[in-house]
């Protein structure tokens, strides 16, 4: 499933109050799923503190953007400035399908010129954040990752037919 959100930054709000949105965003969408628990998506930001907002002045994220990545999911975050900034309609309710997301989701971070060698010493380390390039499209889900293989579908079929 591929979606998209474009946040606006200046002059509507500050770098730090974009990143905040665009964190926010990421952790509303993704602890939705009963398999990431509370807390730890900002816990997984928290290197990018800093750099988030950074990554916003400098105009980093206005074309690539951050792309979120999970199995059947791809998030395209992108936070506009300037003048279109100004055009923005924005959408900042979790994105459907984060409910089904896994631990193995990644975020994938852009090239941002002069500031690359501090991205990536800050994603250094980490299983959820990546200065690679992204996919261009969702992973597909794994064998029995989706909410079907919950169900025995036979079953459910037998007692159809029993009635």
């Amino acid at each position: 499933m591929e979606r998209r959100r474009v946040i606006a930054a200046a002059p509507i709000r500050s770098a730090s109050d974009a990143w905040n949105v665009v964190s926010t965003l990421l952790a509303d969408t993704l602890e939705r799923s009963p398999s990431i628990p509370a807390g730890t998506v900002a816990k997984e930001l928290a290197p990018l503190n800093g750099l988030g907002p950074a990554l916003i002045a400098g105009g980093h994220l206005e074309d690539k953007g951050l792309v979120l990545v999970d199995e059947g999911f791809h998030l395209t975050i992108v936070v506009m400035t300037a003048d279109a900034a100004l055009e923005v309609e924005e959408n900042l309710g979790p994105v459907p399908g984060g409910a089904t997301a896994t631990d193995g989701w990644t975020l994938h971070l852009p090239p941002a010129g002069p500031l690359d060698r501090a991205v990536s010493a800050a994603v250094k380390g980490s299983s959820h954040l990546s200065v690679e390039a992204p996919p261009t499209s969702a992973p597909a889900r794994k064998e029995g990752g989706t909410r079907e293989s919950l169900l025995d579908l036979d079953a459910l079929r037998k007692i159809g037919d029993e009635r």
